[in-house]
């Protein structure tokens, strides 16, 4: 039986969950604001904030609450090759503690983190996928000229590798939320630096 968003947000809220708001229900219209401005580097949203290097990372994303990261990775074989039974990888890096591995909770792949609609795209060893509290946001997972993987964006009608994302939190109510949401990512035509910064309305 298919689980409602209300038991979900129940079971968040009793969890202490973050949940992005835009991610509660699929039958919810979603009006999201944003605007993209090119940039001479990469910010630095949180410097105190550990950077993961794990290997094979696509991208990670940062929240304001505090350093804990998601990790998105993709999964390659030995030959070099993307597992296209399961491409993409995410998961928490737990800074605040040691930096340890650890899994999504289910209620975090559900309704915030977890990977979905991954699909072929079409070409050998390229996979489109979607990031359950994003749905409306299709990323591309793809191997560079090196054979290094990388998830390829839509930043403003740009093509651009997506290097890592900031959520600000708002934590004043009885479920934690989302208010706005940063996007950082190089151009992948002119190298340049890009930012997407996103508010739902």
């Amino acid at each position: 039986m298919p689980v409602s968003a209300a038991c979900l947000l129940f079971i968040c809220a009793a969890a202490g969950i973050l949940v992005l708001p835009w991610a509660i229900s699929n039958a919810e219209a979603r009006v999201l604001t944003s605007q993209v401005t090119q940039l001479d580097q990469i910010p630095v949203m949180r410097p105190e904030y550990p950077v993961p290097k794990d290997p094979n990372m696509l991208y990670y994303i940062q929240r304001s609450v505090n350093s804990n990261t998601v990790v998105y990775a993709a999964h390659v074989d030995a030959r070099g090759h993307i597992d296209s039974r399961a491409p993409v990888d995410a998961y928490w890096r737990w800074y605040n503690v040691d930096g340890h591995r650890k899994p999504l909770n289910l209620i975090e792949r559900i309704m915030a983190y977890g990977v979905q609609s991954v699909a072929n795209n079409g070409s050998v060893g390229t996979f489109a996928f979607k990031v359950a509290g994003f749905p409306e946001r299709e990323l591309l997972l793809d191997q560079d000229s090196y054979g290094h993987p990388e998830a390829v964006a839509q930043l403003g009608g740009r093509r651009a590798r997506l290097i890592y994302v900031y959520l600000q939190v708002d934590n004043r109510g009885l479920l934690p939320s989302v208010t706005a949401m940063d996007l950082f990512g190089i151009d992948k035509n002119t190298g340049k630096a890009l930012r997407e910064h996103v508010i739902p309305q």
